[in-house]
């Protein structure tokens, strides 16, 4: 158990962890993704893992996303998912 420090909690010191960061894919006739685009650098795709698919929020603001985990060249282990609804790819740290 770690001691209570008894510092205040500082809303200034908080900050989101892990915010997707939108990226171009490029896919093969699989629809799943080769290579990955991000501050204009590309990446290849070396191998996929998981896939899996969330629909959620029918009855407020729709959320239909694909997620694909994949390893990228150089040994980068990300998430990249595509919201169904626009249509663009978003990449986030597992």
């Amino acid at each position: 158990m770690v001691a209570n420090s008894r510092t205040s909690i500082r809303v200034d010191r908080l900050r989101p962890l892990n915010l997707p960061r939108p990226v171009n894919i490029e896919l093969d006739h699989h629809a799943l993704p080769t290579a990955v685009t991000s501050d204009n650098k590309r990446k290849a795709v070396e191998s996929v893992g998981e896939i899996w698919q969330v629909d959620d929020e029918w009855w407020r603001e729709r959320i239909a996303r694909r997620y694909i985990e994949v390893m990228l060249e150089g040994g980068g282990h990300v998430v990249l998912y595509e919201d169904q609804i626009t249509g663009k790819w978003f990449m986030q740290d597992p």
